[in-house]
């Protein structure tokens, strides 16, 4: 692990040298991953935000409503065009693939570790946001939600958390087969991509970690039997499958942008095939990933479309929404609502928001208008999660 991250750390900055401030949304141009981007962002507004402007409340009053709705409104924008100085910039950018690779290779101990740090107990709340500086392997992301506002629980202490990830993991990994394991490890795959050896491949010990934390005994005993030191995808891929590996031309996915590999980062629960017995054996808060599509309900006028998507959220922003997201077009706006009200998971509503807005009309993701828009609609999910969207 620390000769992966020292030679991923040093191709990154001399792919990004200190010669200048680099603002986070050009990051995504330059073709920096997804993931990195994420947790680099998270890292920089935390050391940014004790340099955001300071209210004196010895002329002003500072606890007025409107003054407080402004002074959150320049916070928001100051953060979403974050530049990160040269000065600190290889620090940042060490830390922040120090703390991805670790995550993408063994995220139970990492995220512990990450959000609990020195403490035994949290607020729910902050596990939550302290969840949100990792982008990949989102089901841990929205199983905790789910099962914290099931069970209604307002703090979480340290071991509870480590075990409750274990089983998350347990439940939507059990019936992986070599296809959905490398769907999986993909964004290590993308993170191992950085360096300049081809073919693209890991090092079989981080592998073997990676297994180990999923307590795959069988894939570990496979690996340790290799005795390969790097495994492509496709040669892992055939060791998991148990045949020869084959060596195939590259697949139209492996062209596409960073923008739609990050869909396919995420091992979702629809990857998982479980049969209705089975469903009928998991905790209220897991059924929820096993929910069939909703049927077609009937057309809503507008407003209360945007109020069962989006919540109070849509009718106040609905033109912020509509000229920076869709640029102007109203009926793309609604067409996408009512699509977003037929999906059944959060993972399947990021992929339409991804594909039909991000990609289709060019969003900085960071942007405010974007982060109301998808944090409106992944409140909705956690409101309905025991039950089919109505």
């Amino acid at each position: 692990m620390t000769e992966f991250i020292r030679l991923l750390t040093r191709q990154l900055q001399a792919a990004f040298p200190p010669t200048r401030a680099y603002p986070l949304r050009e990051l995504r141009r330059l073709g920096m991953p997804d993931a990195l981007i994420h947790y680099l962002q998270h890292l920089a507004i935390a050391q940014a935000d004790a340099r955001l402007p300071f209210l004196d409340d010895t002329w002003f009053e500072v606890e007025a409503p409107e003054v407080q709705e402004a002074y959150q409104a320049l916070c928001t924008r100051l953060r979403s065009h974050l530049r990160i100085p040269p000065q600190v910039w290889p620090e940042l950018l060490s830390q922040s693939v120090q703390a991805l690779a670790q995550y993408l290779v063994r995220p139970i101990h990492t995220l512990t570790t990450h959000i609990f740090s020195e403490d035994e107990v949290l607020p729910a709340e902050k596990v939550l946001q302290r969840m949100h500086w990792f982008l990949p392997y989102a089901y841990f992301r929205e199983a905790v939600a789910l099962y914290l506002e099931e069970k209604k629980i307002a703090q979480l202490q340290r071991e509870r958390f480590t075990a409750l990830l274990q089983r998350i993991d347990r439940k939507l990994t059990a019936d992986f087969d070599a296809d959905a394991w490398l769907r999986l490890l993909r964004p290590l795959y993308e993170l191992a991509a950085l360096l300049p050896e081809r073919p693209t491949a890991i090092p079989a010990s981080l592998l073997i970690a990676f297994f180990s934390e999923k307590q795959q005994t069988h894939l570990v005993q496979r690996l340790q039997a290799e005795g390969t030191a790097l495994l492509t995808a496709e040669a892992l891929h055939a060791l998991i499958a148990d045949k020869p590996a084959i060596t195939t031309e590259p697949t139209e996915e492996a062209t596409l942008p960073l923008w739609r590999r990050f869909q396919l980062q995420q091992a979702t629960p629809e990857n998982i095939q479980t049969t209705t017995a089975d469903a009928d054996t998991l905790p209220r808060w897991m059924q929820f990933y096993q929910k069939p599509l909703a049927e077609q309900t009937p057309e809503l006028p507008t407003t209360d479309l945007e109020r069962e998507v989006l919540g109070e959220t849509g009718l106040r922003h609905r033109e912020l929404f509509i000229t920076h997201l869709f640029r102007g077009d109203r009926v793309a706006y609604e067409r996408v609502l009512r699509r977003l009200r037929d999906m059944p998971t959060w993972a399947e509503a990021s992929q339409l928001i991804a594909e039909e807005v991000f990609r289709r009309y060019h969003v900085n993701i960071y942007s405010e208008p974007a982060v109301a828009f998808t944090d409106a609609v992944e409140r909705r999910y956690r409101k309905n999660r025991a039950s089919p969207l109505q």
